[in-house]
């Protein structure tokens, strides 16, 4: 058997790819029981039935562990967000609601590891962990499409930067999310409906 590159996987390749799922099947399960904060990786080496050593040897912190779970996650989002892409038609305020309505959606099933991933990246300014982070980037392609698009069309301000509107895209979702780990929160849903609109209006041509 060969890889996608053409790299022939022996039996070794495949029991280490094997032990690897296994690990982040267990760490998943340890960070979502105990939190992220709570979770230690003598806890998710005896989850997954195996030492604390082979774990390290799948990741090499607890930090890097919930990276690896996120990618995971932000990969079927991106998948996901494409399809949907691929199918929206219409204004690009509608476009944009849409797409960000399923992001909140995939967030809000996972707001545990979500939380924790974007508290860690808020306290480690180590340079690994702030790249892996930034590298979730991708899932949010279609988002900035819509925002180049419309310019290109005359939909939204010529004088827009879809950058910094992506920016503030951003800022808006995150904010929308976070109600939903407020005590009086508003549905995250509906948050985001209306602040969102406010932000198109902004955007308009003119």
């Amino acid at each position: 058997m060969r890889d996608m590159a053409g790299k022939r996987i022996t039996r070794r390749d495949e029991r280490r790819e094997a032990t690897r799922t296994s690990v982040l099947l267990a760490a998943r399960e340890v960070f979502l029981s105990e939190g992220y904060e709570g979770a230690t990786i003598k806890m998710i080496a005896q989850r997954a039935g195996v030492s604390a050593g082979t774990v390290l040897n799948a990741e090499p912190s607890k930090a890097a562990l919930l990276m690896a779970i996120m990618r995971d996650h932000y990969e079927t989002l991106a998948e996901s967000a494409g399809h949907l892409e691929s199918a929206l038609s219409g204004r690009a305020g509608d476009r944009l609601a849409a797409l960000l309505q399923l992001m909140m959606d995939a967030h809000l099933r996972q707001i545990e590891l979500i939380s924790a991933a974007i508290g860690h990246s808020w306290l480690d300014d180590g340079e690994a962990f702030q790249r892996a982070f930034d590298d979730m980037a991708f899932a949010w392609e279609p988002v900035r499409r819509v925002f180049e698009a419309g310019v290109r069309s005359g939909e939204l301000r010529a004088d827009l930067d879809p950058s910094v509107a992506f920016a503030c895209t951003i800022d808006v979702f995150m904010g929308a999310l976070r109600e939903c780990r407020r005590p009086d929160g508003e549905d995250p849903h509906a948050a985001l409906s209306q602040r969102l609109a406010l932000l198109i209006e902004g955007m308009g041509a003119r």
